[in-house]
């Protein structure tokens, strides 16, 4: 355990050490999505756990990659699954206290609305989950619609951090660019987040009775509903955090199973 503690705090020095231009990235869009949460809608903040999601492994690892000190893991009297446990945990450890404190930062946004006092009368129209909260019927109260979009888009950011990292152990150049996820996104991913943009943007239309459908879509779309909706969206929470948590436990499984094969 200690020598796991000792490899975190290397890599915390390592990532302060130097000139590191995504920590001032990240810092940048962390303070964007706040502002835009507090003085747009609470929903803007949504962006943040999947930005967080798609860039902390690239922020944490950066300086490592940019001084070409990723073989010198290969040298220390370690093993290795002592430094996939060390950088999982700093990882998803980092990204959870982040996620945490934005969270917070909404909820307070939420129960104090700032933007009201912004933008006046006018408020009502960027307040979007006040509006499908109150056009689903009241099935949903603001706060039950806040945690379940919260923390889905929690869960759908941890994948995205256990899958960065899990790329980095298989090759480390794939974090040479600060513009990596989009110059080297892959297929499968480039698909999976425009599915989830498309299921997110349906969901809030027919919600909102904006979008007609067919009979059979429409049985099945108010099924998931009914869960959504139940427990004013607690459960489907609780499902989405299960699914993202299970994915990251798979995830570092098949890292550490890599990782142990891989020669160095």
């Amino acid at each position: 355990m200690k020598r796991i503690l000792n490899l975190i705090r290397n890599d915390i020095i390592t990532m302060n050490g130097g000139k590191n231009s995504m920590k001032t990235v990240f810092v940048i869009l962390f303070l964007f999505c706040a502002v835009t949460g507090f003085f747009v809608s609470p929903i803007m903040g949504l962006y943040c756990p999947l930005l967080m999601g798609g860039f902390f492994a690239q922020m944490i690892f950066n300086n490592e990659v940019k001084y070409h000190g990723e073989k010198l893991q290969a040298v220390l009297p370690i093993a290795r699954k002592e430094l996939v446990i060390s950088r999982y945990i700093l990882v998803t450890g980092s990204y959870l206290i982040a996620f945490v404190l934005f969270y917070f930062l909404m909820f307070i946004n939420l129960k104090l609305k700032p933007y009201y006092i912004f933008w006046g009368e006018d408020a009502e129209n960027l307040d979007i989950i006040a509006m499908i909260a109150k056009m689903s019927g009241n099935t949903f109260t603001e706060l039950g619609l806040f945690n379940l979009l919260y923390f889905g888009a929690f869960a759908f950011g941890l994948m995205m951090c256990t899958s960065s990292l899990r790329k980095y152990f298989k090759d480390a150049k794939s974090m040479s660019s600060e513009l990596t996820m989009v110059k080297k996104a892959s297929k499968q991913e480039l698909t999976f987040g425009i599915l989830i943009l498309v299921i997110v943007i349906l969901w809030c239309l027919v919600v909102t009775d904006i979008l007609p459908l067919g009979t059979a879509f429409s049985v099945v779309l108010q099924l998931f509903l009914k869960l959504a909706q139940s427990a004013n969206g607690f459960i489907l929470a609780s499902v989405l955090v299960a699914w993202g948590a299970t994915s990251a436990i798979y995830t570092f499984i098949c890292t550490l199973l890599e990782y142990e094969e891989k020669e160095l």
